[in-house]
């Protein structure tokens, strides 16, 4: 299976008043270790919806396990776990980079539509790339995010 690492730092932006990563960032993060995912296979989200087909999520967990404080280095690992014609599911591992510790951790199921909302199947060269992703065994860092403060 294959892994990849987005890695960043928590933004002021990013936290609440005790300065610590507010929970409602982590479905963004998996959103970019999903894109980087994605991204390193030759995936092209936006090819796919100009071809008519849409990835909407369907259902998303979230289990924050501890807390990430302003300006510390995280990364995200994302693996497709399952990959079929019509739906798939990414886990996520956010990790303390400075510490190694586990932050959080969740999946998303995301379902193929069509434009008009329908359930439809990946096109086959998009499956096929997907399913392949899914099971091959290797890991591949991706660059830092620029952020702010």
């Amino acid at each position: 299976m294959m892994i990849t690492h987005t890695h960043f730092r928590v933004r002021y932006s990013e936290t609440d008043g005790q300065r610590r990563a507010h929970h409602s960032h982590y479905p963004v993060w998996f959103e970019m270790g999903r894109a980087d995912f994605c991204r390193n296979i030759g995936f092209d989200y936006k090819k796919l919806e100009d071809g008519g087909s849409f990835l909407v999520v369907a259902k998303l967990e979230c289990v924050y396990k501890t807390p990430l404080e302003y300006d510390e280095p995280v990364s995200v690992e994302t693996t497709l776990s399952v990959a079929t014609r019509k739906v798939l599911t990414f886990k996520y591992r956010v990790l303390n980079e400075r510490t190694g510790t586990l932050a959080g951790e969740g999946q998303t199921i995301l379902v193929c539509i069509d434009r008009e909302g329908r359930p439809t199947s990946l096109p086959s060269p998009v499956f096929q790339t997907l399913k392949d992703a899914s099971s091959h065994a290797f890991e591949h860092s991706m660059p830092h995010h620029e952020t702010g403060g």
